[in-house]
């Protein structure tokens, strides 16, 4: 669920902030390979070390085009800075909480534990049942339609306009969920 949240607002960043956005990506992406690189490379033992990309900086038309970068970079980075500069900061305690299923946490341990007479034992399901599972279920719906609803545009026709409006309809959800703008400009 995390990581549906996550892309469907990265989906709706790149499709709203075009070649910029492409190229803040394509900048964070070789720093993070650098940096793996960097680690496979002083804690494996390798015949041969794992190649990293190049450190060419980024050359900038003018300054604007730099802040605009590392806008772009920082919100790339901190999802709670992209979901604040779409003015939607009420998005991060769900991410947040589905953080905590995808890290080791007691949210994760906690579900199949339970204390029986001083002694600790595991559980083969949920301890919770479906109750627990029900409000990150009606999350992914809304991820995915947000996903659709920022690339569907950039397709020929807007192909899954009407299947979207139609889901939209039928789950009662509000049109506001699908129209992620910008509400903190970049520069």
């Amino acid at each position: 669920m995390r990581n549906l949240l996550g892309h469907s607002y990265a989906m709706n960043w790149l499709a709203d902030s075009g070649e910029p956005a492409v190229v803040a990506l394509t900048d964070y992406w070789n720093e993070h390979r650098r940096k793996l690189a960097q680690n496979v490379n002083e804690t494996w033992n390798l015949p041969e070390l794992a190649p990293a990309p190049a450190e060419d900086p980024v050359v900038f038309a003018n300054p604007e085009s730099e802040q605009i970068h590392r806008r772009l970079v920082g919100e790339l980075k901190n999802f709670d800075t992209m979901v604040k500069a779409y003015g939607t900061a009420d998005v991060y305690p769900v991410y947040r909480h589905q953080s905590a299923y995808s890290h080791t946490t007691g949210a994760t341990a906690d579900a199949f534990l339970i204390m029986d007479n001083g002694k600790l034992k595991f559980t083969a399901e949920p301890k919770g049942g479906e109750a627990d599972i029900t409000a990150e279920r009606l999350w992914i719906p809304v991820a995915l339609l947000q996903a659709a609803a920022a690339i569907s545009p950039l397709l020929v026709g807007n192909p899954m306009k009407p299947t979207i409006e139609k889901a939209m309809s039928d789950l009662g959800l509000p049109p506001t969920l699908l129209n992620l703008q910008r509400t903190r400009p970049l520069i």
